[in-house]
C-alpha cells in the first residue's frame, strides 16, 4: 500500500470547498497536513475542521518553511499561480497548480524548467486525460474507428457564479459531502475575477475544451479567434443579502478555431452565457464516422455514469459503450500526483501538455486583437 502524501491546500475558495476538501478528507492517499490562506481566519476554521494536526497559515513563505509539506495544492486565483508554484517548486516542494497552470507561455516554460532542476512533480488542472471515457476515445481515434480526423466542437459555456441557483447548489454540494464550515453568503469568497481582467471563460472554461482535444487529437499548430465583451455587468449572489453587481471587463464571449494540422480542425465557443443546450458536449467527426460520449449524474451526490458513442457510416448505427471504470472529477488529478509521488513513477499526463494549452490560451487573445492566426510552438 503506498504511503500517504502530506499536502497543503493554498487557498479555501468555492474550489476548494466543493471539491478538493472532499477529496482530500476521502482519499488515504492525502494526509492534509496544511491550510494556507491570505485570510487567517478561513485558514484557522478549515484547519480546525480537518483537525489530526492540521495548521493553518496566513503566510505562505512559513508554511513552505516549516518542513511539514512534501506537495501544495494551488487553488488561488490565477495570477497568482505562477508565483506560488515557483516558491513551492524552488523549496523543493511538489506542486499542483488549478487551472489555469498560468498565463504566459515564459511562465510555464519557468515552472517546468525549475520543477526539472528542482526535481519534484509538477501537475496543472485539469487532468482531464485521466478520465477513462477520454482515454478510451483517443485509442479509438488513433485505431482509426472514425477514419481521418475532419472537425470537431467542443462547447464550453455556462453562466458561472452569475446563475441565481448557484449559491443554493454550493450549500447542497458542501452539505451532501459533510462540510459543515463556510457556507454563509456573507463567508463565500469574491467570485467577481471571473468576470474581470485576469479571469474570463477562456482561461476558465476553453481550457477544458482545448486539453481534451488536444489530448485526443494531439498538439494543435494554428490557432484564430474573435473575443468580445456581450453584457458588460453581471449580478452575483443572486437572492441573498450579499447580492451585488459587478462591471465585466474581460472578454466574455470567444469563438476561436484551432488548426491542428492534416486539414484538421476544432471549434470552441468559450462564454459566460448559455444556461442549457440540447447538442452533445463534443463530437470529433471523421472520414468514416462521429465519437462522442455523455454522462448522467448529480453533481451533488457525485453519483454517474458515461457511455462513449460512435457511429460507423457504413453500417449507419450508433454503438453505445458504457464506461466501467470510475470516472474523473475535478480533484481526480491530485490523488493521482500524490499516488505517483507516493511510488516514485511518472504520471500518466505531463505538464507539457497543460503548458501547449497556455500558449494557445495566451494566443487566442493576440489573434483576436490583431485579426491573424497565430502559430502554436510547443507541442507534447
Amino acid at each position: 500500500m503506498a504511503r500517504a502524501v502530506k499536502i497543503a491546500f493554498v487557498g479555501t475558495g468555492d474550489v476548494f470547498l466543493k471539491y478538493y476538501l472532499p477529496e482530500g478528507i476521502e482519499k488515504a492517499i492525502l494526509d492534509i497536513v496544511a491550510i494556507c490562506d491570505v485570510d487567517y481566519k478561513r485558514a484557522e476554521t478549515v484547519a480546525k475542521f480537518v483537525g489530526n494536526g492540521c495548521r493553518a497559515y496566513g503566510d505562505y513563505n512559513e508554511m513552505l518553511d516549516s518542513g511539514e509539506v512534501e506537495m501544495v495544492v494551488i487553488l488561488t486565483p490565477p495570477t497568482t499561480h505562477y508565483s506560488l508554484a515557483m516558491l513551492a517548486i524552488k523549496n523543493g516542494i511538489h506542486a499542483y497548480v488549478e487551472k489555469p497552470f498560468c498565463r504566459h507561455l515564459t511562465e510555464a516554460d519557468n515552472l517546468i524548467e525549475a520543477a526539472n532542476a528542482n526535481g519534484v512533480k509538477l501537475m496543472a488542472a485539469p487532468t482531464l486525460m485521466l478520465d477513462p471515457p477520454n482515454r478510451m476515445m483517443r485509442e479509438m481515434i488513433a485505431e482509426g474507428a472514425i477514419g481521418h480526423v475532419a472537425f470537431a466542437t467542443d462547447p464550453a459555456f455556462q453562466l458561472g457564479s452569475a446563475i441565481s441557483a448557484y449559491m443554493d447548489r454550493f450549500v447542497s454540494q458542501l452539505e451532501h459531502s459533510g462540510i459543515t464550515i463556510l457556507q454563509k453568503p456573507e463567508e463565500k469568497t469574491d467570485a467577481s475575477w471571473y468576470y474581470q481582467k485576469g479571469g474570463g471563460p477562456v482561461y476558465d472554461l476553453a481550457v477544458y475544451s482545448i486539453t481534451r482535444m488536444t489530448g485526443l487529437l494531439g498538439p494543435a499548430k494554428k490557432v484564430f479567434a474573435y473575443s468580445g465583451i456581450v453584457d458588460g455587468s453581471r449580478t452575483l449572489l443572486q437572492g441573498t443579502e450579499a447580492e451585488r453587481s459587478i462591471e465585466v471587463t474581460e472578454d466574455d464571449n470567444t469563438s476561436l478555431l484551432l488548426d491542428m494540422g492534416a486539414s484538421r480542425f476544432v471549434h470552441i465557443n468559450a462564454a459566460w452565457h448559455g444556461g442549457a443546450t440540447k447538442n452533445q458536449s463534443f463530437e470529433v467527426i471523421g472520414s468514416r464516422g462521429t465519437i462522442t460520449q455523455s454522462s448522467v449524474g448529480d453533481i451533488v451526490t457525485r453519483e454517474n455514469s458515461a457511455m462513449v458513442h460512435i457511429y460507423r457510416n457504413e453500417s449507419k448505427e450508433w454503438q453505445d459503450i458504457p464506461v466501467k471504470e470510475d470516472l474523473w472529477w475535478i480533484p481526480t488529478g491530485v490523488t493521482h500526483l500524490a499516488d505517483c509521488i507516493s511510488r516514485g513513477v511518472e504520471t500518466d499526463i505531463s505538464v507539457e501538455q497543460a503548458r501547449h494549452v497556455v500558449e494557445i490560451m495566451e494566443k487566442i487573445y493576440i489573434a483576436s486583437k490583431t485579426g491573424e492566426s497565430q502559430e502554436i510552438t510547443t507541442a507534447f
